[in-house]
C-alpha cells in the first residue's frame, strides 16, 4: 500500500493505492485477515477543463473582458469530490510588468481569496474569477461577484472551487475569468498558469 504526491513539469498527482483483494482468508488450521482495502479501487475520477488556453485578446483600459472555462467532473461510486484552483503568479510579462489580482469594488474592504465581492465598475482593475454550477461555492451568489486567485508564488494554498459529497455524479461548471487594465498599464503579452487539483472524497 502506498500514498503520496507526485509531480512533473505539467502535472501534480495525489493518490492512495490499496489492495483490491483485502479480506479474511481461511484454510485448515489458519485464519488470516490481511490487506488494506481501498474503497475506491476500480472507480474512476474523470476531470476535464476546456479550452486549455484562455485568450483575452487585446486589452483596452476601462473595458473589462470576461472569458469562460468549462469544467466537467464525474466521480463514479466514490463518495464525493473536491476541486481546488490556484495561479502560479499574477498575469505578467517577460519584462516583469504585472496586472494586479483584483480587489473588487468593495471599499474599504476588498474581496479576498475566501470572500468574493461585487466587481462591476470599469475603473476597478485587475484579474479574477467567479464560479457557476451546482457544486460551486455559494458565495458566488451573483453574476457580478468575483475573487482573486491564490498564487503559489506567494506560497498561498489553492482555494476550493467545486465540492460535493454525492456519489455517481457528473457535474458541469463554468469558471469566468475577468481582466480589466488601467490606462498606464505597460504594453506586452501577459501570461500565467491556472492549476486545478481534483480529488475524490475517499
Amino acid at each position: 500500500m502506498t500514498s503520496g504526491s507526485k509531480s512533473s513539469q505539467n502535472f501534480r498527482l495525489s493518490d492512495i493505492v490499496g489492495q483490491t483483494a483485502a479480506g479474511v482468508f481461511a484454510s485448515k488450521g489458519y485464519i488470516i485477515q490481511s490487506g488494506f482495502l481501498n474503497s475506491s479501487a476500480g472507480q474512476e475520477l474523470s476531470f476535464t477543463v476546456s479550452p486549455s488556453t484562455a485568450d483575452f485578446g487585446v486589452l483596452v483600459p476601462h473595458q473589462p473582458i470576461v472569458t469562460t472555462l468549462f469544467i466537467t467532473i464525474a466521480n463514479g461510486d466514490m463518495p464525493g469530490y473536491i476541486v481546488k484552483a490556484s495561479e502560479n503568479q499574477p498575469l505578467s510579462t517577460l519584462a516583469g510588468a504585472t496586472i494586479v489580482d483584483t480587489r473588487c469594488d468593495a471599499q474599504p474592504t476588498p474581496c479576498t481569496q475566501t470572500q468574493p465581492a461585487i466587481w462591476n465598475k470599469n475603473v476597478t482593475y485587475g484579474f479574477g474569477y467567479r464560479m457557476d454550477g451546482k457544486t460551486a461555492p455559494q458565495l458566488f451568489d451573483s453574476k457580478d461577484v468575483f475573487a482573486p486567485f491564490p498564487a503559489t508564488l506567494r506560497n498561498e494554498q489553492p482555494t476550493t472551487v467545486l465540492q460535493s459529497a454525492a456519489r455517481r455524479v457528473k457535474d458541469q461548471a463554468t469558471m469566468s475569468l475577468k481582466v480589466n487594465v488601467e490606462p498606464n498599464q505597460p504594453v506586452g503579452q501577459y501570461r500565467n498558469v491556472i492549476s486545478f487539483i481534483a480529488l475524490p472524497g475517499i
